[in-house]
């Protein structure tokens, strides 16, 4: 008896594969013959078929795991084959800006994606459970962003146009007539880019293996976000990029507010979430929060420095260079604000805060659980599949950008800084390539066993690293007496004294290591070209 009921649920495995199957050819099928009806590339039939592919095994696994259901396959081709014609990018500039083109349309939106990643569905919420209301902060000083892109992104877009330049890296090399600058500054912005990117493996690699319920491997999981991150930049370059964050922010967006109705529904509404917050877990709403860390100097800190952080991460600050007009550069800063506030004004909010009133901390266990374990006790499986998809596509839109500038910054600025337009633009772009499968290895490689405190060494180095750029950027750009040597002396202070303190943990008078490296960035800036101005002046 029991050998018959087992040789049943085979042959009924079996036939549900072979369903599977069929649909799957079917829709490659029909896909194939739209994208040849179309005119499509055939590099974008390759990856079309090696992502619904992998789609499929997701699916079958996930529906014999009944963890989160097979719709999520139908999502995931959606992002895909919304995903526009590509065409192959034959210059630098067309690889890794899409030839300066990019319209007040698409712009915002690859600015949202290019900003968020799986840190709003994994991150964010683990940050509201432990720390409460206070976390709050980093929507507050996100306007400060929207106005640097205001009124730095469109001067630099401008000057950049004019002049050829394709990073902050030709722009200090021009404006101060030193190599030395342009290879601290883009050191500085790939060592911390490639910490970011390596944040965003670990967390789309989550997504992953929790969307199947673990049936995918974290280091499995980890080795598919890295081929598929290098099928879009390698194949599509920027131009590629562009319009697949278009749609994913589109997707990440809907997710984020399907997933705060997850965390609402079940209590009743905003109000009595916070009634019953005040209620079971009062602190949670008090300054400096649950653990005590949001102090006012962590807020002045907040305020002062991580904007300029964000600002200049490259894959950001790059988005001024691509941008079409100075219409585009407005409406990509609103959509800064407007998105910030959305994902972690409210969404991000709202589930941290229905984790302590849904669940159990065993039943979560590590925060970043958080979502994921609401999903699974009070949703169903059109909205878990939709979440979860929405969560792989940040992941995959933030590791697009990252890769893509990340190579840049090195091949052009520091492989090419003496030979540039001394190789034809065929070997730039096998060089280009080439980086960028280095950097996406590398990356993978420190993704496989992540410190426990990455998101803390995100935002307590890797952001306040790269706010070291800001003071040689800003005055460079403002003002004239600004020199070589002040900007020289700044940012290698600044450095200095950022990692110093880091690995010394000390802080010194109480205030942390990256405030006095930024202050003494600014002064030893300033105070350094005023003296070199001088005796420049008198001999």
């Amino acid at each position: 008896m029991k050998e018959n009921m087992m040789e049943t649920v085979i042959n009924t495995t079996a036939k549900k594969k072979k369903i599977f199957f069929l649909a799957f050819l079917l829709t490659e099928v029909v896909s194939c013959f739209l994208f040849y009806r179309y005119d499509y590339h055939w590099t974008k039939i390759l990856r079309y078929l090696c992502l619904t592919g992998f789609m499929l095994v997701l699916a079958v696994i996930d529906h014999e795991k009944s963890i989160v259901p097979n719709k999520l396959l139908v999502a995931m081709l959606v992002i895909t084959i919304c995903n526009g014609r590509k065409k192959k990018q034959k210059s630098a500039e067309g690889f890794f800006l899409a030839n300066r083109g990019v319209s007040s349309v698409l712009l915002p939106l690859t600015m949202i994606a290019a900003m968020q990643s799986t840190f709003a569905f994994l991150g964010a919420p683990g940050m509201y459970y432990t720390h409460g209301i206070p976390y709050i902060v980093m929507v507050l000083s996100q306007v400060w962003v929207a106005l640097m892109v205001v009124y730095f992104g469109n001067k630099i877009r401008i000057l950049a146009k004019k002049k050829g330049y394709m990073s902050l890296g030709d722009y200090l090399q021009d404006r101060f007539n030193s190599k030395y600058l342009k290879v601290l500054a883009s050191c500085i912005s790939v060592l911390m880019t490639m910490v970011f990117l390596s944040m965003q493996y670990v967390g789309n690699a989550r997504a992953m293996s929790i969307v199947s319920g673990n049936a995918i491997s974290y280091t499995a999981a980890i080795i598919v976000s890295i081929l598929f991150s290098l099928m879009y930049v390698l194949i599509g370059g920027a131009g590629g990029v562009v319009l697949l964050d278009a749609i994913q922010a589109v997707i990440l967006m809907a997710g984020i507010v399907l997933a705060a109705w997850i965390a609402i529904a079940p209590v009743g509404g905003i109000k009595e979430l916070f009634t019953g917050i005040i209620n079971q877990a009062p602190e949670m709403l008090s300054r400096p929060g649950a653990q005590g860390l949001y102090t006012d100097k962590y807020w002045i800190m907040q305020f002062l420095v991580l904007p300029f952080g964000i600002w200049f991460c490259p894959h950001i600050w790059s988005k001024s260079l691509m941008a079409k007009d100075e219409d585009a550069i407005a409406k990509s800063a609103i959509s800064i604000p407007v998105s910030q506030i959305l994902i972690y004004g409210f969404a991000t909010l709202f589930i941290g805060l229905a984790g302590h009133l849904l669940a159990t901390p065993e039943q979560v266990g590590a925060a970043d659980n958080i979502l994921p374990v609401l999903m699974l006790l009070h949703s169903n499986w059109l909205v878990a599949a939709l979440v979860m998809a929405a969560a792989i596509a940040a992941g995959i839109s933030t590791i697009n950008a990252m890769l893509l500038v990340s190579s840049q910054i090195v091949s052009q600025d520091l492989v090419l800084l003496n030979h540039k337009g001394k190789i034809s633009d065929k070997q730039n772009m096998l060089l280009s390539r080439g980086i960028v499968l280095a950097i996406a290895v590398a990356c993978g490689i420190m993704a496989l066993d992540p410190p426990e405190t990455l998101v803390q060494i995100v935002q307590d180095v890797a952001y306040t690293g790269l706010a070291q750029l800001a003071p040689a950027f800003l005055l460079g750009l403002y003002w004239k007496g600004c020199t070589k040597a002040g900007a020289s002396c700044g940012m290698t202070a600044g450095i200095i004294i950022l990692f110093a303190t880091r690995i010394l943990k000390v802080t010194p008078l109480g205030w942390p290591g990256f405030m006095w490296a930024f202050f003494t960035n600014i002064l030893l800036t300033i105070l350094v070209s005023a003296v070199t101005k001088q005796k420049a002046g008198e001999v």
